[in-house]
This record gives structure tokens, sequence and C-alpha cells, in this order.
């Protein structure tokens, strides 16, 4: 069995594919980069393959490290604001990864619920 379909197992909420755009940067140790400049130069630009509200698996360029932090802009479509979370890489493969989220603002997780909700139905 993959690991990523025991993974699947354990998930305390469902997954909806769909692609939605986000940027990520990996946090490489515990002092922030000071300027605006050098954190942009570190961002990149993916989508995800499947996204719930326990976490999301995102398509990325270069191999994610397990166990790496991200912090994640998420564009929700058809939706003016950003969400922003911090996430967890619980899995990486050669096309991306599975993140588990670990924070987000309450009104981030509210309107990330609201965008899945009305996706489903």
């Amino acid at each position: 069995m993959l690991e990523a379909d025991m993974l699947a197992e354990k998930r305390g909420f469902p997954r909806i594919s769909v692609k939605i755009p986000i940027k990520y940067r990996v946090i490489e140790d515990e002092v922030e980069i000071k300027s605006v400049f050098e954190r942009r130069k570190k961002e990149q630009t993916t989508e995800t393959v499947d996204i719930s509200l326990g976490g999301l698996y995102i398509v990325a360029v270069q191999a994610l490290t397990v166990k790496s932090i991200l912090r994640l802009d998420i564009s929700l479509p058809g939706t003016k604001g950003v969400v922003t979370a911090f996430a967890e890489v619980m899995w990486s493969n050669e096309t991306g990864g599975g993140l588990r989220f670990l924070t987000m603002k309450e009104e981030d997780s509210a309107s990330l619920k609201t965008y899945l909700d009305h996706i489903s139905t």
C-alpha cells in the first residue's frame, strides 16, 4: 500500500479534488528573513490537487522535505481575500506533497470551510 493511501485512512476531514492557486515559502530557520525582498525570492507559486479543513496536497517543482514547515497563502476562487496558514509536510514524492495544517486564523478557517461547503454541494 502506498504511504499516501495509508494516510488517507487517518484523515479527519474528507478531501475535495480542486485546483486552487497558492503561494508557499519554506521556513528554513527560527529567525524569519527580515527583508520583504528576501522573502519574495523564496516564494513559489503552485496549486492544490485536493484540499480539506485538515490539509492539502500541492504540486511542487522541487522536492519537499518531510517535516518542513511551510507558510501558505491560499487564494480561494470567487473570494477577494487570501487564507494564510502554516502547514507541515507529512509526505512527499516527485510530484508534490501532502501537508497538514498546523495553524490558521479563525476567520481564515471559516472562509476555507465556507468555500469547501460551497464547492462540495
